[in-house]
C-alpha cells in the first residue's frame, strides 16, 4: 500500500509540475516574417491607466512607456529607425535589415501588476527578384538516352526553397536530373519561394539521336 501511495505521489507530482509548466507558458507568441525594407509594429495593446510598458529585443530593452511619456532607453540599438506612437502605445521599426531578425518582447505592468508579456518572434528576409535555370545534357548511345542535368538559381534571398514541376516531376531541391528518349522532350518549372516571396521560370529541354549526326538541343 505504502509504494503504490508513493508511485500516485510521485505521478501526481508530475502531472502538477507539466500543468505549471503549460500555465507558465506564454500564449501571447507571434511568429512574423517581414521584407528587408518593411517595418514592425510592436503595440502595447493594454488599458493606459498607470502602465509600465518595456520594449526589448533579444533580452535588451530598448524603449520604455511610463506616464503617458516614451524614452528610448538605447538609441543606438535601431540607429534612429525607431518610430514613436502615443496614441496607441507603440514603437514602429522602420526599414528592417536582416540582422533585425531576433526576439522582440513588450512587458508590462498596470499598477504594480504584471501583465501578459508579448513575444513577436521576427525573421526579415530578402526578396526573390530573379530566377534561372542553368543546364548541361550529354548523350549516351549505348542506354540510347539523353541525360539532363538542371539547376536552379534564384537571386535576391541566398536561401530560398527550390521545387521542380512538370513532365511528370514533382520534387524539391535545387538540382534536377532528368533522361530522355530519342525526339522526347520535357518543360520543366523550378520555382523559388521563401515566407514573403515566390518566383518561377520555365525551360524546355529535347533530345535528338547523336548517332544520326544530330545533336539534342535545349530550348526556350
Amino acid at each position: 500500500m505504502k509504494i503504490f501511495q508513493e508511485s500516485c505521489c510521485s505521478i501526481l507530482g508530475v502531472l502538477l509540475f507539466s500543468l505549471l509548466q503549460v500555465s507558465c507558458a506564454d500564449p501571447d507568441m507571434e511568429v512574423v516574417h517581414k521584407a528587408v525594407g518593411d517595418s514592425l509594429e510592436l503595440i502595447a495593446d493594454y488599458p493606459k491607466d498607470d502602465l509600465l510598458v518595456k520594449w526589448k529585443y533579444n533580452g535588451t530593452e530598448f524603449a520604455e512607456y511610463q506616464n503617458n511619456n516614451f524614452k528610448i532607453v538605447k538609441p543606438d540599438v535601431f540607429h534612429e529607425r525607431l518610430r514613436i506612437n502615443k496614441d496607441n502605445i507603440s514603437v514602429t521599426l522602420a526599414d528592417l535589415k536582416i540582422q533585425d531578425s531576433g526576439s522582440f518582447s513588450i512587458v508590462a505592468e498596470r499598477k504594480s501588476v504584471q501583465l501578459p508579456t508579448k513575444i513577436i518572434e521576427l525573421h526579415v528576409h530578402d526578396l526573390i527578384t530573379d530566377v534561372q535555370i542553368e543546364y548541361n545534357g550529354s548523350w549516351s548511345q549505348l542506354k540510347n538516352i539523353c541525360t539532363f542535368h538542371l539547376r536552379c538559381l534564384a537571386s535576391g534571398d541566398p536561401n530560398p526553397s527550390y521545387s521542380w514541376s512538370g513532365h511528370q516531376v514533382k520534387t524539391q531541391g535545387q538540382h534536377l536530373k532528368i533522361s530522355l528518349c530519342p525526339a522526347d522532350s520535357a518543360t520543366l518549372t523550378c520555382t523559388a519561394n521563401n515566407a514573403i516571396s515566390v518566383k518561377y521560370t520555365t525551360k524546355t529541354v529535347a533530345c535528338t539521336d547523336k548517332s544520326e549526326g544530330q545533336t539534342f538541343c535545349v530550348k526556350s
